[in-house]
């Protein structure tokens, strides 16, 4: 048996025999080191390529009311019942005053013309006689109001004056009182003054006890006014108990007396109308009182007087 054949000459031609040559190295091709260091080392100086914008910001969109919807009007169901309309035809429910096709009125509504007046007869005058019967009722009131004074004679026509006259003070030129308490003299109820008061000295309701003005001549006296308590403001528990049933006497010149029976409110001033001719003296006698008791007197605080003026 015969050796292989060794050396470089049979191994190449082993390589030969066996198949394609194996590659070789890199820098067998004529290719450096440095170049291939090139391709993966990157180039300094180089700068990258950006990346691209991203969107900005956009705002919300505004928000759109929606649309409205058209709707189709559905014709309302014919009536099987009703009155024709005398323009378009249409029938028309019982009740309706105008047509529900053309809105025309189902009523007549036009006003029937009066017949006229005959060939030679005059025409009736339209007057208003609401004028006439104002006329009557007037007239008839005017000679109510003269028949009365010819009939009542003075009298009636005195109350007819003294009801449209003007008022004017009178002043008091006397007075007295039946008792007074300590330093509430009568003369305090006539000095004008509303906070100072006369007081009758005795407890409870004072019954009988009097306040009297007298005048200096005769005075036409149309009203009197009373303020009670010891002011006119709105009296307190612990103020003096305040008028509420009276007699009012005025004596005339002739001496005739006038009585009236007054019932006044608790507290505030009160207008009483007497209309007395030449009155005199007007006397003012109590009977009851609000707030009366045992520790409490009677008190008033102004009286004044209301004629009829002269002019």
């Amino acid at each position: 048996m015969g050796r292989s054949p060794s050396g470089p000459d049979s191994q190449g031609d082993r390589h030969g025999q066996d198949g394609p040559a194996a590659p070789r190295p890199a820098g067998e091709r004529g290719v450096s080191d440095t170049g291939i260091r090139a391709l993966l080392v990157p180039v300094p100086g180089a700068s990258p390529t950006p990346p691209p914008e991203a969107p900005g910001s956009v705002l919300p969109g505004r928000p759109e009311a929606a649309r409205p919807r058209v709707r189709t009007p559905h014709t309302a169901p014919e009536p099987e019942h009703g009155a024709p309309c005398r323009s378009c035809g249409a029938l028309n429910a019982p009740g309706r005053h105008f047509c529900r096709s053309c809105a025309n009125p189902l009523t007549d509504t036009a006003p029937e013309t009066a017949e006229g007046p005959y060939a030679g007869q005059r025409p009736r005058l339209n007057r208003d006689r609401s004028r006439w019967i104002t006329r009557a009722v007037v007239a008839a009131v005017i000679v109510a109001v003269v028949a009365g004074g010819i009939i009542g004679g003075p009298p009636a026509a005195q109350a007819v004056q003294d009801h449209f006259a003007k008022r004017v003070p009178v002043p008091a030129a006397l007075w007295k009182a039946s008792h007074s308490g300590p330093g509430q003299d009568a003369k305090l109820a006539f000095d004008t003054y509303s906070n100072t008061w006369w007081g009758t000295g005795y407890s409870g309701n004072s019954d009988g006890q009097y306040l009297e003005a007298g005048f200096s001549q005769p005075t036409d006296l149309l009203n009197v006014l009373i303020t009670p308590g010891v002011s006119a403001r709105t009296p307190q528990a612990a103020d003096p108990a305040r008028p509420r049933e009276f007699d009012l006497i005025v004596t005339d010149s002739a001496g005739k007396k006038h009585v009236s029976h007054p019932r006044i409110n608790d507290g505030g001033a009160q207008k009483i109308d007497v209309a007395v001719r030449n009155a005199m003296t007007v006397r003012l006698v109590l009977h009851t009182a609000y707030g009366a008791t045992e520790e409490k007197q009677v008190a008033i605080a102004e009286l004044e007087f209301f004629g009829r003026s002269a002019r």
